[in-house]
């Protein structure tokens, strides 16, 4: 069923077997890319990019890393690309490539089982014109499948040649959660037993929620981007200065990280752009949320100062630390403050 893969069958098993065996089993689930179709807003960003720009697609070779059920190679096969080169390294290819024969594509789309650090091109293909791929991560970096798309990128992608999403922004923006004390407090008393314990590691996490528009008390502030056609394939390790200005009075006791990436657009049609800001319609990533110790009494116009790192964990690089800085001076709040976070994948 796969194309051309350099890796056994046997090879792959003891590949996912190893540290980043959770990951892949995570996309070899339906639900999984149930989830991912099902969010309307991710899906139609990536068809108008692409249908919206046949111009763009037409009588080219383009590649689709990690193409899950392969509805990006169906679209630029339908945009007009004369090849679609769809690599999925979990079992789900097997699905995609019936997908592709339902819909009549296999003379354009061929579907390469494997990982995309080790395939080679079906067909004697050397060069691609275009690379597709939902890469993006919770916090935009999560997962790392960015270096797979830098890999291809460098690997075969022509000069010139483009990457649909071209960029990504990552943005933090101050809020507050009316529950978070209540959950915090929850662990003092559990039916007569103090498991406050409990506290400090379920505080150190990274979360994946979505944040209502009314609980946001500042203004979105950049921290850091990514554009793929330049960025060097080496793992996400930032540090980033942010001043977010505060709109309304309150209590910030979390900041909120969303982003954004851009797509590459002709002549004729504009650029499309899906955001997983809390502004903007839902998408499955949501965003992702840092809890703070110390709740910051703000009034509207103050100023609060920090500093944020992002860093792979360890050797898994698919997992992300966070080293966040605060700085505030208020009325009612003097804080300096500095916490590490992990990240769930």
């Amino acid at each position: 069923m796969s194309w051309n893969a350099v890796l056994t069958g046997k090879q792959r098993l003891l590949f996912l077997e190893g540290k980043d065996s959770d990951y892949f089993q995570s996309y070899s689930r339906l639900e999984t890319h149930m989830n991912m179709l099902r969010d309307s807003v991710r899906t139609e960003a990536f068809r108008d990019a692409i249908l919206q720009n046949r111009e763009l697609f037409r009588d080219k070779v383009v590649l689709d890393v990690g193409c899950g059920t392969g509805i990006l190679s169906l679209f630029a096969a339908e945009a007009g690309a004369s090849k679609v080169i769809a690599v999925e390294c979990t079992d789900i290819a097997d699905l995609a490539e019936e997908i592709v024969r339902d819909n009549q594509k296999e003379d354009v789309v061929k579907v390469v089982k494997g990982l995309v650090e080790q395939v080679e091109l079906p067909d004697g293909i050397k060069q691609v014109d275009i690379i597709i791929s939902e890469w993006m991560g919770n916090a935009l970096y999560m997962e790392a499948m960015i270096n797979s798309v830098l890999f291809a990128r460098d690997k075969w992608l022509v000069r010139g040649g483009l990457i649909l999403p071209s960029s990504g922004n990552l943005w933090i923006i101050g809020a507050h959660d009316p529950h978070r004390l209540a959950n915090l407090n929850f662990w003092s008393n559990v039916e007569g037993i103090d498991m406050s314990c409990v506290r400090k590691p379920f505080s150190q996490e990274a979360l994946v929620e979505c944040v209502p528009i009314q609980q946001l008390l500042t203004d979105e502030c950049f921290i850091h981007s990514t554009h793929l056609a330049v960025a060097p394939n080496q793992p996400v390790d930032f540090r980033s200065n942010f001043q977010l200005k505060v709109k309304r009075t309150g209590i910030i006791n979390m900041l909120v990280l969303y982003f954004d990436v851009l797509f590459p657009a002709g002549k004729s049609t504009e650029a499309v752009t899906l955001s997983t800001s809390p502004h903007s319609p839902w998408t499955h990533w949501e965003q992702t949320v840092l809890h703070l110790d110390e709740p910051l009494y703000v009034r509207s116009k103050d100023r609060v100062r920090g500093v944020l790192s992002m860093a792979p964990a360890g050797q898994d690089g698919r997992c992300m630390n966070f080293d966040l800085h605060i700085s505030f001076r208020g009325d009612r709040t003097r804080v300096e403050s500095f916490k590490s976070f992990c990240s769930a994948r």
